[in-house]
């Protein structure tokens, strides 16, 4: 069996499309993290959210696009990606692993960070299972070189 942690954080924060501090507008953000625990007892929950309490502090209230972490771009892939690089360090302090970040500006549209293929579930017997279906009908395909 494979234990993971599903932890909801937010924060305020601006940004703008373009660069143009003009055209910023702001959001509460949304960031799912998915994580793995590797310490062989129950997550420190406690520890855990003062560590990503302090670094959304960083980022809360702020015109993303001026931080040089973002050199102007603010997308929410680019808040996505390095949110993940950088979360992926911080758990390994905790000796857990960051398996997904979900991250959204709106309800309704949500960008996905992982490592791993099959990106839709953590569940790593699930997504063996479908590698291991995409694979067997792969090679039932007719080869297409010629």
């Amino acid at each position: 069996m494979i234990d993971y942690y599903k932890c909801q954080y937010h924060f305020n924060a601006s940004h703008s499309f373009d660069g143009n501090k003009e055209q910023a507008h702001s959001h509460t953000f949304t960031m799912i993290l998915y994580i793995r625990n590797y310490s062989g007892r129950d997550m420190d929950f406690k520890r855990l959210d003062r560590m990503i309490e302090i670094f959304l502090g960083r980022y809360e209230g702020m015109y993303l696009n001026e931080l040089p972490c973002f050199a102007g771009n603010a997308s929410i892939e680019a808040i996505g990606d390095y949110f993940y690089e950088q979360l992926k360090i911080k758990l390994s302090e905790l000796n857990a692993e960051l398996m997904q970040l979900d991250i959204g500006d709106t309800p309704l549209g949500v960008y996905q960070v992982c490592d791993r293929i099959l990106l839709p579930t953590v569940n790593e017997k699930r997504s063996r299972e479908n590698l291991e279906a995409i694979l067997f009908y792969k090679k039932q395909m007719p080869d297409q070189k010629k």
